[in-house]
C-alpha cells in the first residue's frame, strides 16, 4: 500500500543547502514544518539553536529553552522545534541578553550576526504581493509571511519595507530602483550587498531584471534574486 502524506523525517545527506553542518555525523536531522519561510530558505529553530548559534547542545535543551519562552523570533515567542527561521529574521535569546540577525554567506548558507541588544527591533521584508480587500484597504504580502495593511506609504511589489517589531508598522520604504542597495539571496553572487544600477521591467516572456555594480563592473540578475535593504546604504549591515 502506498504511503500517504509527507515524510516526517529528514536525512542529513539530503537536507537543504541553506543548512551548514556535518552531514555525515548523523543519519537524520530535524525536519522543518510549514511557516513563514520555505524549507529551502530557512532552518528549524532547533537546528538554529544547536548548529548556528551554538546555545544548545541537545534537542532536550532546545525543547526546554522553547517551552520556557526563552526564544523570540521577530519579537514573538516561538515554542515549536520545527518553526522555520530565515533570511533577516531577528532572533532573541532572553536569558543570554543577546540578539542575532540571520544572513546568507557567500555559499548561500544561513549564518547569524550578533546585534545590539538594546537597539529597537526591526525587520526588512520584501513585498511579493499587493491586493485590495474589503473595506477599500490595500494589503501587502511579504517574502517572510507577513500580511500588513498599507497606509499612506507608496509601496510597489519588489520594494522592501522596514517593519518595527513586533507591531509590524512600516517605518521606511526601500524602492527597487537605481541608487538603492540590495542583498543577493540567490545566484553566483549570493551573500553580497551591492548598489542597484537599474531595473528592467519584464513581460510575459521575460522576468524583471536588475543591474548591479561590483568593483566598477556591472552584471544583471533576475529581480527575485535580490532584496533591497536600503536607499543609499544597507540598513541591516552585513556578515
Amino acid at each position: 500500500m502506498a504511503r500517504r502524506g509527507e515524510s516526517k523525517t529528514q536525512k542529513s545527506i539530503s537536507a537543504p543547502a541553506i543548512r551548514h553542518f556535518h552531514r555525515k555525523e548523523g543519519v537524520f536531522t530535524v525536519k522543518g514544518r510549514p511557516g513563514p519561510h520555505s524549507s529551502e530558505t530557512s532552518v528549524p529553530v532547533s537546528f538554529l539553536l544547536r548548529e548556528i548559534l551554538a546555545v544548545a547542545h541537545t534537542v532536550k535543551e532546545c525543547k526546554r529553552a522553547l517551552s520556557e519562552g526563552n526564544v523570540k523570533i521577530n519579537g514573538k515567542v516561538r515554542r515549536r522545534l520545527e518553526f522555520p527561521a530565515g533570511i533577516f529574521d531577528l532572533v532573541e535569546i532572553a536569558p543570554l541578553k543577546k540578539k542575532y540577525r540571520l544572513f546568507l554567506d557567500r555559499k548561500g548558507r544561513l549564518k547569524a550576526k550578533e546585534t545590539e541588544y538594546k537597539a529597537a527591533d526591526f525587520k526588512v521584508s520584501k513585498i511579493v504581493g499587493k491586493q485590495a480587500v474589503k473595506g477599500g484597504k490595500i494589503m501587502l504580502t511579504t517574502n517572510d509571511g507577513f500580511s500588513i495593511e498599507m497606509g499612506k506609504e507608496k509601496v510597489h511589489v519588489d520594494d522592501s519595507v522596514k517593519l518595527s517589531l513586533p507591531s509590524l508598522k512600516i517605518e521606511a520604504v526601500y524602492p527597487a530602483q537605481k541608487g538603492s542597495v540590495a542583498f543577493l539571496v540567490a545566484g553566483v553572487h549570493v551573500g553580497k550587498t551591492l548598489k542597484v544600477e537599474g531595473v528592467t521591467h519584464g513581460d510575459i516572456n521575460k522576468e524583471k531584471a536588475v543591474t548591479l555594480a561590483e568593483d566598477g563592473k556591472e552584471f544583471e540578475t533576475v529581480l527575485r534574486n535580490v532584496i533591497v535593504v536600503g536607499k543609499e546604504k544597507s540598513e541591516i549591515g552585513a556578515l
